[in-house]
């Protein structure tokens, strides 16, 4: 009899046990949670020369499809290999929320590393959070990031140059009076940079 009661007591824990693992279960399942839509970003092509690319643009919406307001939503890019930052500064940026629910990070700047990323984007407000992701790839159209440097030191270097051309032909024209007529006595030969003055034989 004493068994068949503590069989009894034993059987009633487990099943007690049962409830309320499934209550809290169904509790973390009801619990309220954040949707992001992503309105634009979603495959950009972000040209590695061009500078600035398309700002990802997300939309923060409720579990009844409502706008949320007022939330905190962030946009992280990959601290290493393809991807970029936000104002030269740093991978992320935070914002919230506007009346409509959006939300903008903006200022994004792409890295010279070609190849697909994703950014990780995450909205909360109180104990409601969401997450999305969003899938861009950075190109370099010319195939090679030197041949852009190189442009741009033979442009450099073409400006040096035209620079101190103009120096020497200015020092040469004030050498010899601001450009009024030099007159030379026979056995005087002149030639360019250089002076020199001989003895008739």
């Amino acid at each position: 009899m004493a068994r068949r009661q503590h069989y009894f007591i034993r059987l009633g824990a487990v099943i007690l046990s049962c409830v309320l693992a499934c209550e809290g279960l169904a509790g973390a399942q009801t619990k309220p949670s954040l949707k992001i839509t992503v309105i634009e970003g979603t495959g950009a092509t972000n040209n590695i020369l061009a500078g600035p690319a398309r700002n990802p643009v997300v939309e923060v919406r409720d579990e009844s499809d409502n706008p949320v307001a007022g939330a905190k939503v962030t946009f992280v890019l990959p601290e290493r290999g393809p991807g970029g930052t936000f104002f030269g500064a740093g991978t992320s940026v935070s914002v919230t929320s506007d009346q409509q629910g959006r939300a903008i990070g903006a200022g994004f700047r792409p890295n010279e590393t070609e190849g697909r990323f994703q950014i990780q984007v995450t909205a909360t407000q109180g104990d409601r959070m969401g997450t999305a992701t969003i899938g861009q790839r950075n190109l370099l159209p010319s195939g090679d990031v030197n041949a852009a440097n190189t442009g741009k030191k033979f442009s450099r270097n073409k400006i040096i140059a035209i620079v101190v051309g103009g120096a020497i032909a200015g020092a040469i024209i004030a050498a010899h009076g601001d450009g009024s007529s030099t007159t030379t006595t026979p056995g005087t030969s002149i030639t360019p940079g250089t002076v020199t003055v001989g003895i008739p034989r």
